[in-house]
């Protein structure tokens, strides 16, 4: 195993001479780094990892063991070798209590050199060994922990006759600390379903649904909620998960449920392409069979309403309305693309009408916004904004709880989503304005090495977007515009001047003539000495 080394001295020719000898006796290092003082070596090691040092005791800032002191105080597992010429015994017990590793005179021998490196490197070998299977033991502790717990609520969302007492021991089987649950504690189980377009953007494959669920575990423990929690693996279905929530506060409760789920939403979709659908059943103090069967059917109106929503149980018999406006919210994602202001406006005054917000009340407000934040989420995700963008929306999530009038409920929905689609258009309006910038510096630098990841990172963008946005100005990929603007450029010196095609090659951005002669037949039909033959009715070579 290689480590990476740093030599502390105040001479530079030591330092140097210290590390060729390093290099000379085959020492295995990483990397090694060089520090002239015990400030410079303190910088180093807070910068770049560092497993070993090796210190002169007498510098002129720090000494090499007041340098080991402040070093050992970070915390870290770093070694320590110290290269002195002084042999008084106080600096070695010194150094013994400090836990130095090696305590070296000079001048010494490569042998010695040699031999010590090979001692701390097999000590910490067997220290790596140690580590390690103290971590796997603890790791698989760990796993059969969870594996317990998954087997023991699957068995109990199934199997009614495997029932548990009240919430508290339900919360105490979830891992959850039962000393914050108690008789007045409210539950509600959620049953997520992994969607489809999971599997067909191409980022996994059915075989992935492991990793796929461990991602959505990481994500839901990572969220931070006002209500306790808890997720765990189907052991029936590979594409279902089961959510356990438990809060005092019934209301709220589902507040934070749905503030959870678009929270998944944001994160699972935008950054790793994962779909979700998840149903909710009642809020219950107590637990019987109906605890998986009202989120399971909460769920299936994912068949009626659409995949990548959140169903509750109670509201079933408002999606059962004939007039229940669902298929206007996907509406509305066409127009946000369009940038229809006006219809986008109508839309939002026919969902949140008076009549509508008097005959659901609530619950359907609370309905659409989840919606619709999904569908703004969603938008973002294609025009791949920033975070900040994303963080600015997820705050207005709670809105409906605190707002009193039905007028107002309208009107800062309606602001919430103008002001969305106004910040997009001014990014559009950004974006092509940069795109302006990267076709001019395209046809300056066409000869240069222009890879795409660069150019974006030059304008502030994904390689993704602005590729995106090239095309839609351009009506041309980045590859495709570069290749077009060579050739031409190609054309023009075959026709105008008597370089060789290796020498055009190279001055249209070409280093491998050979490539530039198939990229050049593929484009026109021809050869290069082909083209410039039939042009100039004769042949330069």
């Amino acid at each position: 195993m290689r480590h990476n080394l740093l030599i502390v001295d105040d001479e530079e020719l030591i330092r140097q001479g210290l590390r060729a000898r390093i290099l000379y006796l085959n020492i295995k290092a990483n990397e090694i780094y060089e520090a002239k003082s015990g400030a410079g070596a303190i910088e180093i090691t807070e910068t770049y990892p560092v497993d070993i040092v090796i210190t002169d005791i007498r510098m002129p800032d720090m000494d090499g063991l007041t340098l080991i002191r402040e070093l050992k105080k970070s915390g870290k597992n770093m070694k320590f070798i110290i290269l002195s010429g002084y042999a008084e015994f106080s600096y070695a017990t010194t150094a013994i209590r400090l836990g130095v590793n090696a305590y070296l005179l000079k001048p010494l021998s490569n042998e010695e050199l040699k031999k010590t490196f090979d001692k701390l490197y097999q000590k910490m070998a067997e220290e790596s060994q140690i580590k390690n299977a103290l971590w796997m033991q603890k790791k698989m502790g760990r796993e059969k922990s969870e594996y317990d717990m998954e087997k023991r609520l699957n068995s109990l969302l199934l199997d009614s006759s495997d029932a548990i007492s009240g919430v508290k021991s339900l919360a105490k089987t979830c891992q959850i600390d039962s000393s914050e649950i108690d008789t007045d504690t409210f539950l509600t189980l959620g049953a997520i379903h992994i969607n489809s377009e999971t599997y067909d953007n191409a980022a996994f494959r059915q075989i992935d649904h492991d990793l796929i669920c461990f991602s959505i575990r990481n994500v839901f423990r990572e969220i931070k909620a006002s209500c306790r929690k808890q997720i765990v693996n189907s052991l029936s279905d590979k594409n279902r998960l089961y959510a356990f929530f438990f809060m005092k506060n019934p209301e709220k409760l589902r507040n934070e449920v749905e503030h959870i789920f678009v929270q998944m939403h944001a994160v699972l979709e935008k950054r790793m392409g994962i779909y979700l659908t998840m149903g909710i059943g009642r809020t219950v103090h107590s637990i019987d069979q109906t605890l998986a069967q009202e989120s399971e059917g909460a769920l299936r109106q994912r068949i009626i309403y659409g995949n990548s929503n959140l169903y509750f149980y109670e509201d079933i018999g408002i999606f059962s309305e004939k007039n229940f406006p669902v298929s206007q919210v996907q509406v509305l994602s066409s127009y946000l693309e369009k940038n229809e202001i006006h219809k986008i406006k109508q839309l939002l005054r026919e969902i949140f009408s008076e009549d509508l917000l008097h005959k659901y009340g609530m619950p359907y407000v609370r309905i659409m916004w989840v919606r619709i934040l999904n569908v703004i989420l969603q938008y973002y995700e294609k025009k791949e904004r920033d975070a900040s963008s994303m963080e600015k929306l997820l705050m207005s999530f709670d809105l409906p709880n605190q707002i009193e009038s039905i007028p107002e409920i309208r009107q800062r929905i309606i602001d919430i989503i103008m002001d969305c689609v106004h910040e997009e258009m001014i990014s559009d309006l950004d974006a092509r304005s940069k795109i302006s910038m990267a076709v001019a510096y395209i046809s300056e630098h066409y000869s240069e090495d222009l890879a795409i990841n660069d150019l974006a990172t030059r304008y502030g963008m994904s390689a993704n977007y602005f590729s995106s946005v090239f095309k839609t100005e351009t009506s041309e990929s980045p590859v495709n515009y570069i290749t077009d603007l060579r050739m031409k450029r190609a054309q023009e010196l075959l026709k105008d001047t008597t370089l060789s095609v290796a020498d055009i090659a190279r001055r249209v951005g070409y280093e491998d003539s050979q490539y530039f002669f198939r990229v050049f037949k593929k484009h026109t039909g021809v050869t290069p000495l082909s083209f410039r033959e039939k042009t100039n009715g004769r042949l330069f070579r």
